[in-house]
C-alpha cells in the first residue's frame, strides 16, 4: 500500500522563540510559522543583531511495536538499528517565503533535521573577530524585492542528503577530530552540512563518517533568519510518500507518532539558540 500525506504550513509568529506550538491523501490543517518586523534579536553583541523564528515540524512517521524494533546492538552511528530508513519514504517540500513590507529583504530560510535518536541545532560560532551561524541542515538566501515573493523546492534527494548530513554529524561526534585541528570545534559539521557537498560524490575528509545505514528524517525545526527586522512569511507544502506502506501514520493518530527525539546534537564550542 503506498499512502501519501500532504501537510500544509503557513506561518506569522510575534515571537522570535517561534510558535507554541490504500492510496489515500491527507490534508493536514495548516500551522502558523513567521517572523515580524516588531521580532527582537537571538543574538546582539552591539554590533551583529540576528533575528530568527523557527517552528518544529514532526513528520507523520510512526514509532514501532515491541515486536517490530529492530534487534541486535548498536548500528554505526547510531545507539540501534533505526526503524526508519530513508530508503523507505519520499518527502517533498514545496515553500513561498513572502515580503509582507514595501522594502527589500534578504532573509534565510532554514531547515534543522530530526532523526529518530536527535535533532540537530547549529548554533553560532563566536570568536574575537565575528559571530557566524553555524550551517543549518538546509541554508539558503532569498533576496526579496518589496511586497514580493519567492518560490522554491526541496526535493526528495535533497531530504535524504538532509537525513545522510545528520548521521554524518552524528558519527563526527562519536569521533570528534582533535579539538586543536584544522577540523576541530564545529568546521566538520560545517562541512558535512555545506550545500556544495553531497554524499553520492563524498569529500575524502568527510567520507569516513559518511553512514552505510541512513536513518530518516522523523521531523525538523523550519526557521527564517533576517539580519535586519523584517515581516516575512513562510508557506510550506510538505508531501510524504510511504514507499512500505507501513511507515506514516493517519491523521488523527498521534499516539503512535515518534514526535520530537529529546536529545539534542550540536557542534563543539556552538553557543545555542
Amino acid at each position: 500500500m503506498r499512502v501519501r500525506t500532504l501537510l500544509g504550513l503557513v506561518a506569522v509568529c510575534a515571537s522570535a522563540a517561534g510558535c507554541a506550538s490504500s492510496d489515500e491523501e491527507q490534508v493536514i490543517p495548516p500551522v502558523v510559522l513567521g517572523m515580524l518586523e516588531t521580532t527582537g534579536p537571538t543574538y546582539d553583541d552591539g554590533q551583529v543583531q540576528i533575528y530568527e523564528v523557527y517552528l518544529p515540524v514532526e513528520l507523520p512517521m510512526r514509532r514501532p511495536t515491541d515486536e517490530e524494533r529492530p534487534p541486535g546492538g548498536r548500528v554505526e552511528p547510531y545507539p540501534r538499528q533505526p526503524f526508519h530508513l530513508a530508503s523507505q519514504t519520499r518527502i517533498t517540500a514545496r515553500f513561498t517565503i513572502s515580503n509582507l513590507e514595501d522594502k527589500q529583504h534578504t532573509v534565510e530560510l532554514l531547515v534543522d533535521p530530526w532523526n529518530e535518536f536527535v535533532r540537530y541545532r547549529p548554533g553560532v560560532t563566536v570568536d574575537e573577530e565575528m559571530t557566524t551561524p553555524n550551517f543549518s541542515g538546509i541554508d539558503r538566501f532569498f533576496i526579496l524585492p518589496p511586497l514580493g515573493r519567492v518560490e522554491g523546492i526541496i526535493t526528495p534527494d535533497d531530504m535524504v542528503e538532509l537525513a545522510t548530513d545528520l548521521g554524518t554529524a552524528m558519527a563526527i561526534q562519536r569521533r570528534p577530530p582533535a579539538a586543536d585541528s584544522d577540523f576541530g570545534g564545529p568546521a566538520l559539521y560545517n562541512r558535512a552540512f555545506n550545500i556544495q557537498n553531497r554524499s553520492s560524490q563524498p569529500d575524502p575528509v568527510l567520507a569516513p563518517f559518511i553512514p552505510g545505514v541512513v536513518a530518516n528524517l522523523v521531523g525538523f525545526d523550519l526557521g527564517l533568519r533576517s539580519y535586519a527586522q523584517a515581516k516575512v512569511a513562510i508557506e510550506v507544502v510538505l508531501d510524504v510518500e510511504d514507499l512500505d506502506g507501513d511507515r506514516v501514520i493517519v491523521q488523527g493518530d498521534d499516539a503512535r507518532r515518534v514526535g520530537r527525539p529529546g536529545t539534542v546534537l550540536s557542534p563543539p564550542a556552538a553557543a545555542m539558540r
